[in-house]
Parts: C-alpha cells; structure tokens; sequence
C-alpha cells in the first residue's frame, strides 16, 4: 500500500527522512553502544506538527536487536495503528528542530532535553500511542530511543554540510 506524505523542509535541524535514515545507518556503525543498553524490538514514531498542531510529517523506525532496520516516511494516522507503530513522540516543528540544535552544538542531549524529561513535562512534545503496552515500551527502551535521537549530532551536521556544498 502507497503511503500518502507532507514534504517538510529541509531547513538546517529540520527531521528528514535523509536525517533519520543517517541516524540508523549510525546505530549500526555504533552497534556495541546499543548492545550495551540491550536488545530492542519497537517500531518508533515521531511526527512533525505545524504552528497551527496541525500534522505536517509522521515517520516510524523499526528497532530490531541492537540497531535501527529502517525508516520510513507514513501518513500521521500510521502512528495510531497498533499492528504498525508501538508509540510515538509529536511536536512543532520548532521544537524539534530546537532540540537538534541543541544536540548538534552540545553533541548530546543535556538531563533538560532528553526525550524522557521532554515527553513527561508534556508541554511541547508529546508521547502518544494505539495501546497501554505501546506507551509502556517507549519507558522501557528509553535510553535506547535516547541514544538513536543523540546520533542526529554527527548526521546533521554532515546533511547541513552536504547541503551548503550543493548550494
């Protein structure tokens, strides 16, 4: 089945599916940081909304033992399909793109910043999910979620780098 998509842009910071393709591919090469924190099986979204709340763009990595498998770009209904994402953080798009900023320049997530810390506050960005167990598994695997968000350091960098150079 096709899915239908929103582009969002490609402003530095912004959440791409080259970005989140990049952060996977770096779960692979640092596979013995995620062998550490323990196998994870979870299919993880997140979704960009505009000013508005409105829904602009939704993803879904899918976690497999000790690395990301893959990302893909889905329709923001996805998210709330149980049989296809387990849970999902949503925010504006100037909060995510604040806290890539944020680990690019400190080249991690500060106690401020962490998903945990972000989705319990409950404010800007939002944890959301089909079913209870969904929800539950984003707690449970944090530090693994936690460590995939920390790769967008090194990533954006090299796609913002990439970018000037094409321009």
């Amino acid at each position: 089945m096709s899915e239908t998509t929103v582009a969002v842009d490609t402003a530095p910071g912004a959440i791409t599916t080259a970005l989140l393709e990049g952060m996977a591919a770096a779960t692979r090469r640092g596979s013995e940081r995620y062998r550490r924190l323990g196998a994870a099986d979870i299919r993880f979204g997140l979704r960009v909304d505009a000013a508005s709340g409105t829904p602009e763009a939704a993803y879904v990595m899918t976690f497999a033992d000790f690395e990301c498998e893959g990302v893909q770009e889905v329709t923001p209904a996805t998210l709330d399909d149980a049989s296809r994402c387990d849970c999902y953080v949503a925010a504006g798009r100037d909060a995510w793109e604040s806290l890539i900023a944020h680990i690019v320049e400190k080249g991690r997530a500060d106690a401020a910043h962490t998903l945990n810390t972000l989705v319990l506050a409950d404010e800007d960005f939002h944890l959301g999910g089909a079913t209870q167990l969904g929800v539950d598994a984003f707690y449970r695997l944090n530090a693994t979620l936690q460590a995939f968000v920390e790769e967008c350091a090194g990533t954006a960098e090299g796609i913002n780098e990439q970018s000037k150079g094409e321009a």
